[in-house]
């Protein structure tokens, strides 16, 4: 009797001997997301060591060319210590992503504009090592931004996080900032809260979510009579400034609706050094739940919405782009909620 032909190997193969399903050997030798970079490793060595033999077009999507994105955060003209922080949790979710989608990651960052549209435009034009897709991110990032415009020009696949541009040709990830001020003015106005202040920096105007905020703050006081609202509208260089001058213009306020965790904070640790107590006296409210509280100051309640999950979204929107020239633009906006702590009191009623 003739010896039957070998059998080649088949993806059943390598799934019984390593212990895992098939779904999860295709998700691997298809370079899919869905299982851990140790995972998918591992089945690529083991259907190296029987001899599988990937068809040219799986050839194509291994790990041997894998495909290659950058980050590039741009922080602006000055750094903001919860920007830090926003960066590290956003970053982790786009590292999450990569590593199970086993993308090669470039990360860029810095203050100087110059230098990071230079840097920019040269990972855009680098030959040797092409770029198939770019994410920015950060307060630096605007619409005229130089490096926004050619990535746009030479047609790379780009998501910008936190933007709402639906009026542009690209994609965009982050928080609903309209829902996050609403969210934060309701728990105070449900406290019995009316006069609200609101304060900002005067450099929180260059960005494009400070419209949003300070209208939704007008919208609101509007609503419940608050004939006085224009009034405690306070801008200044940080929230020290903004309470001694909030303070000398409307000390019967009640509540502080600060536009970010950065400035709610200053105003906390300046109402102090003015005998006044948070919340007892005054309740104080933040948004995007970014900062670190300093000793002797209440926990801050704030608005706050999941940095991770920005991050990874955003990176698997932009893998589908760079797999599928015909996705259309997306607009994703994750749900912010309340985070309830101890710098908000319930006024007597």
């Amino acid at each position: 009797m003739a010896d039957s032909p070998i059998r080649p190997p088949t993806i059943e193969d390598i799934a019984k001997r390593i212990g895992v399903s098939k779904s999860a050997v295709s998700l691997a030798l298809n370079n899919k997301p869905g299982i851990s970079q140790k995972l998918r490793q591992s089945i690529l060595e083991t259907a190296q060591e029987i001899g599988y033999s990937l068809p040219e077009s799986r050839q194509q999507s291994s790990i041997l060319q894998r495909k290659s994105i950058a980050v590039v955060h741009q922080i602006g003209e000055e750094p903001f210590n919860d920007i830090y922080g926003f960066f590290i949790t956003i970053l982790n979710g786009i590292r999450t992503f990569t590593q199970q989608a086993n993308i090669n990651l470039t990360v860029i960052g810095g203050y100087r504009k110059g230098d990071l549209n230079r840097l920019g435009e040269h990972i855009l034009n680098d030959k040797n090592n092409p770029l198939d897709g770019l994410i920015l991110m950060g307060p630096g990032v605007k619409r005229e931004s130089q490096l926004l415009r050619q990535t746009i020009e030479k047609q790379v696949p780009l998501v910008v996080l936190s933007r709402n541009w639906p009026d542009m040709p690209i994609s965009t990830v982050g928080q609903d900032h309209q829902q996050q001020s609403q969210i934060a003015l309701d728990h105070l106005i449900e406290l019995g809260h009316r006069k609200i202040a609101f304060l900002a920096g005067i450099k929180d105007q260059q960005y494009d979510w400070f419209d949003t905020r300070l209208k939704c703050y007008q919208e609101k006081m509007a609503q419940i009579n608050s004939e006085e609202y224009d009034k405690i509208i306070i801008f200044d260089d940080d929230g020290t400034q903004a309470v001694k001058q909030l303070l000398a213009k409307q000390p019967d306020i009640t509540a502080i609706f600060a536009i970010h965790d950065r400035l709610a904070v200053e105003v906390m640790v300046e109402l102090k050094e003015h005998g006044v107590k948070v919340p007892e006296d005054i309740s104080v409210i933040g948004l995007d739940d970014s900062e670190q509280i300093p000793e002797g100051c209440p926990e801050l309640t704030t608005v706050g919405f999941p940095h991770f999950d920005v991050g990874y979204l955003a990176t698997e929107l932009l893998y589908k782009q760079m797999n599928n020239a015909n996705i259309f633009y997306s607009n994703i906006l994750v749900r912010s909620k309340l985070i309830k702590r101890s710098s908000c009191y319930a006024l007597n009623k």
